[in-house]
């Protein structure tokens, strides 16, 4: 862009319209109408534009039509962290003209506004609430005449001009102030399940392009910040794919995925409640920190406090993590979601600590939170695909509601997103419940095709060897030959097992007695068969007794 072209451009001071919205700006000496329902924060948005802008060559005015006590206007403003009280008075003036319109002619009113910006040498002037005038003047003829002359008036005055209105979209085919316009931007309310969101849209920039569609904000201390609405490239960029891999650290794992994952691919971990899927994000992630690669988590169901506590019974200090600005941890209830804010703040996190590994706990969640599935769709294509561009590798875990039998993988057309996929399984064991996993897929690279089984303990997930049956473990009740349910098992267990079988459920006393090992030995074998479900005890009025599962 030329100089001359941005000398004669008008940014509004909110990042995301200046870079994204209406990225060429907004023509300097236009008429703009800022337009909404009551509440969703046009006067806010024209105040947050006149505070950067204004300065003592570069002058604004706001022009109020409804009389409102100045010291009630500065106690609401001064709540805002834009708010300059340099600038008030100053280099931004306010003047009320509601007795002008009421009282005199509108050619008068014209001249009076005139007046005021050559007086104070303005260059950007805010009329709230527009809207006001037209209820004053219903007539239609008059009050178009008024528009024009009003129009020719502020550009001529070299003025870039604001008329904020609670206008809807359907004005825009009425009111006549919208058929001279070069500038049209809305403000509106949407219900979401139980929720409000507030969304800005651009309806018009004379001879500029800009982004259109709904773009949610919000109001905060800091005033009102826009998030540009989620999309895909709009062209594809060519970018440079790494040949590396990235583990898990769970060497048996690393194996079945031939040495790793490929480096800026996304991956499924998929499996029903508690198979295990967070905690093999957290062996992902916590790799990655240990092998000098920052990590993000985005969690929807466990806070900081609670993941840190999980974290730290397997052996992982998260907070230390942070600390060292290794590991950025974003949680936000699903209650509260809105997909296009949340990517944003998704990016902020990983931007933060300059991450490598993201971990995304779980699309379920955000399944849930998200009422319109194309939009859910888009959520996460759009992030994955700006995590792939980046060379950074995602994790997702996603719940599957079946325990046993028949499964799907994801709904909604997300599947095609995961490079690679890791399906996490509860299966029926000799009498037991156990974990079996197994690599679905992995693009572009050889895997392993074995169904292996799998502990967790207290140093987090341990995998095994392949599941030895005939066939059933896909659907949760493998055929095993006789040998498996005794696989891994010591000879001293195997020996108490047998004893357990002749003598029955047994006190540890006895227990001693039958098989003359030394009590240690016996808690050691005794809590190994539990793990396994081979051995269970009952707290019995006279102690605790062990049997034998057969």
């Amino acid at each position: 862009m030329s100089e001359k072209q941005t000398a004669e451009v008008f940014r509004t001071g909110l990042p995301a319209i200046d870079t994204a919205i209406i990225p060429e700006g907004i023509p300097m000496r236009s008429l703009n109408v800022i337009g909404g329902e009551p509440g969703t924060g046009k006067t806010l948005l024209a105040l947050q534009m006149l505070f950067a802008n204004a300065s003592p060559t570069n002058r604004a005015i706001y022009f109020t039509t409804i009389s409102e006590p100045s010291v009630k206007f500065l106690s609401y403003l001064q709540n805002f962290d834009f708010y300059d009280p340099d600038k008030m008075f100053s280099s931004i003036v306010m003047r009320d003209i509601g007795d002008d319109i009421q009282t005199k002619p509108l050619e008068e009113v014209i001249r009076t506004i005139n007046e005021v910006i050559d007086e104070e040498n303005a260059r950007i002037v805010v009329i709230d609430s527009f809207k006001a005038i037209s209820d004053i003047v219903p007539q239609a003829d008059e009050l178009r005449i008024f528009a024009y002359n009003l129009a020719v008036n502020l550009v001529s005055s070299m003025c870039t001009a604001f008329l904020v209105g609670e206008y809807t979209p359907k004005d825009t085919a009425e009111v006549p102030i919208f058929a001279i316009a070069d500038g049209i931007i809305f403000l509106s309310f949407r219900a979401e399940g139980l929720n409000r969101h507030r969304y800005l849209e651009v309806h018009k920039v004379r001879g500029r392009r800009f982004f259109q569609g709904m773009h949610p904000f919000t109001i905060y201390d800091d005033g009102i910040t826009v998030y540009p609405r989620i999309r895909t490239p709009e062209t594809f960029v060519d970018y440079a794919v790494a040949s590396d891999r990235v583990q898990f650290g769970l060497p048996r794992l690393d194996e079945m995925v031939d040495g790793g994952l490929p480096r800026g691919t996304a991956t499924m971990v998929a499996g029903g409640a508690g198979t295990g899927k967070s905690l093999m994000g957290l062996h992902f992630i916590a790799n990655g920190v240990a092998e000098g690669e920052p990590g993000a988590i985005i969690t929807f169901q466990e806070n900081p406090t609670q993941l840190r506590q999980i974290a730290r019974s397997f052996g992982w200090d998260l907070a230390k993590m942070e600390k060292e600005n290794m590991l950025a941890h974003l949680y936000q209830s699903p209650v509260e979601i809105q997909p296009d804010i949340h990517t944003e703040l998704v990016k902020q996190a990983v931007a933060r600590v300059g991450a490598k590994r993201v971990l995304i706990d779980s699309l379920k969640d955000l399944e849930i939170a998200t009422p319109d599935k194309v939009r859910f769709r888009d959520y996460i294509y759009s992030l994955v695909d700006e995590f792939k561009r980046s060379g950074i590798t995602v994790l997702f875990t996603n719940e599957i509601p079946e325990l046993f039998g028949t499964f799907q993988i994801s709904e909604f057309g997300i599947s095609f997103i995961a490079d690679n996929v890791i399906l996490l399984r509860y299966v029926e064991m000799g009498g037991y419940m156990s974990r079996a996993l197994s690599v679905l897929k992995v693009r572009g690279s050889q895997h392993s095709k074995e169904i292996r089984e799998f502990t967790i303990n207290n140093s987090g997930i341990r995998v095994a060897g392949p599941i030895d049956a005939v066939t059933g473990i896909m659907g949760g009740m493998p055929v095993l030959d006789s040998s498996v349910r005794y696989r891994d098992i010591s000879p001293v267990g195997q020996y108490l097992l047998r004893m357990l079988s002749r003598y029955g459920a047994s006190e540890l006393d006895e227990l001693h007695d039958y098989t003359g090992l030394e009590l240690d030995v016996l808690r050691e074998q005794l809590a190994a068969l539990e793990t396994r479900g081979l051995v269970i005890n009952a707290n019995r009025k006279n102690g605790t007794r062990y049997q034998a599962v057969l």
